[in-house]
Order: C-alpha cells, then structure tokens, then sequence
C-alpha cells in the first residue's frame, strides 16, 4: 500500500507482521477519508502497539502475527499494565475507545466474530473539577513572559479558551483579523467552532505576525521544515516560566483554558453559551464549571460573611 497513509505510519508499524500492517493501514485510511484528525490516527497507532507490548509474552507473538485474535483477556491484561505503569483512568479508557473502534472495524470486514473491549473493561474515572489559576497567580506567570511568540501561545488558552494541540496546529489561515476571530476545525470530538480574540490577543499577534516568517503555522517548530510546535514544547515553556515566576502550584497549560472557562462564567455567560466557546460536544461537560461555580459562590459568601460579622461585633452587636 503506497500512499501518504502508509509512508506516515508504517515505521511505526515495523513490530507487526505484513498482514497486520495491512489492516491497520487500511483503517487509517478510512479514518482519514472521514476527515480524523493526524492526532487521532497517531493515537490509534500508539495504543495497538502498547496493547500489542503489555499482553504476556506468549500473547505477544500471537497479537503481533494477527490482531483478529486479541481477547477479551488480552484486553484485561492491557488495563493491567495501563494501570500499573499509573495512566489516568480517563486516559485508559480513551485508549479502549480506539481499541473498541478499531476491532469494530474488523468485524465489519469479516475479519473478527467477537468485540474484545467489552463494557465492563471501562474504568470509572473519578470527578475532578476544573482547576483554574488564581488571579494573583496568572499576573506573576505573565510577568515573567519576555517572548511575544510565549505571550501570544498562552494568552490563546487564556483568551480563547483554546486547547494545547489546537494552539500548536494553529494556522494563519484560521485568523479572520477584520473579524477578530479565530475558526478551531474538527477540534476534539469533531466539533466546529468560532471564538473571539480579545485585545490583549490581537495586540500580540499583529506583532508575532510583523516579526514571523511566512508560513502556514502560527508556531512553526524551530527544528522540523513546515511543522508546527508540539505538545511538549508548550508544556516545557509553561513549566520553565512558573519557575521563574516562584509558582509552587503545579499549572498545566490545559488549566488556562479552565481559567478561561471560570472567569467566563463568573462574568454571567451562561453554559449554552460556554459550551459554543469551549467546543464542548456535550454541555455535561461543561456542567462540570457550574460545580466550579458554586463553590467559588460559596466562598465569596463566607468570606463576605466573615466581614459583615466582624464589623457587626465591632460595633457591639
């Protein structure tokens, strides 16, 4: 099979046997007929060979000769040593959303008579809230930011509430500047959307764009032709500037898009409205800041509390 599909991912196939490339390489394909992002097929990729390295060893050469055998039991296995190796229950099971999709895929074909993933393989992942970062704090991580291209990277979370993959694969041609707006295609879960630049973000990118090279990304990587920056590029810059900084608190970039998110609705933008901006495929995700919400409601009111029964004790009532 030649084609870009195949020249992309076939490296990254090596372990297995020619008839498994064939069939992994044929689904990618359809995958990006329908349009899948390169991150989803790359993750699929990455999860067929972490399945295929973390069944027992006498599985191995089973799965590595044919995939149409994995079981049931393999898949256990591989939730096992996912688990083991301290994977986030979340991030297991979108592993086994890739796993269950792709055998779906061979049954289909003919090629299997059973769905190894079943239903109760799933993981209960427990409910985090949202943590976004306090005002003090996002004063003295700006502060330390002397790049404009750095200032521009997290003030797109901030501000727009942007993803870190959507901010790395960002391109030029996504900016409408008369408009003051920015068009996020097929972002996580296939969902479309279009948010606004505040000012503070078309300052910075009239800037970065007066200084930038021509291209096709916002970011381009300093070391891969035509590429764009990667996930742990951005990651690394985050932690490098709540160093300098003196942050203790451990931020992830992904906490400037909570930030984003919670002072939105601070301000009165209802969820419907919330879930647009956030390119949320569900409001029950969203949802999840409304439970953010409540406990900042609750805290205002106690510390307000406080105050007023101070002053009322002061005052020998």
């Amino acid at each position: 099979m030649d084609c870009p599909i195949s020249m992309q991912y076939q490296p990254a196939l090596a372990d297995f046997s020619r008839a498994n490339q064939q069939r992994i390489l044929r689904y990618l394909t359809l995958l990006a007929t329908r349009e899948y992002t390169t991150a989803t097929l790359t993750a699929v990729v990455r999860t067929l060979n972490a399945l295929r390295r973390q069944v027992p060893h006498v599985r191995q050469r089973v799965l590595t000769r044919a995939l149409t055998q994995t079981t049931a039991q393999d898949i256990l296995a591989f939730i096992t040593a996912s688990q083991a190796s301290g994977l986030a229950p979340s991030t297991i099971n979108t592993q086994l959303g890739l796993l269950s999709a792709f055998f779906a895929y061979l049954r289909e074909e003919g090629q299997m008579t059973q769905q190894p993933v079943r239903r109760q393989h799933r993981l209960l992942p427990p409910t985090v809230l949202p943590k976004p970062i306090p005002d003090a704090d996002l004063v003295a991580f700006f502060h330390v930011i002397d790049s404009v291209r750095d200032r521009l990277i997290f003030l797109l979370m901030l501000r727009c509430g942007l993803r870190v993959s959507e901010v790395c694969a960002l391109a030029w041609e996504a900016i409408d500047v008369r408009a003051g707006t920015v068009r996020i295609n097929r972002g996580k879960g296939q969902v479309d959307r279009i948010v606004s630049l505040s000012p503070d973000v078309e300052q910075a990118l009239a800037i970065w764009q007066a200084h930038q090279m021509p291209g096709p990304y916002l970011f381009p990587s300093p070391k891969r032709h035509r590429t764009h920056l990667f996930r742990s590029h951005i990651n690394g810059l985050m932690d490098r500037y709540l160093a300098a900084a003196g942050l203790t608190s451990h931020y992830s970039p992904h906490c400037l898009r909570h930030t984003f998110a919670t002072h939105l609705l601070n301000a009165g933008v209802s969820l419907e409205i919330l879930k647009e901006l956030m390119g949320h495929h569900s409001i029950a995700l969203t949802l999840r800041y409304a439970k953010l919400y409540d406990t900042t409601k609750q805290y205002q009111y106690q510390q307000a509390m406080a105050r007023i029964t101070q002053r009322q004790a002061l005052r020998g009532r």
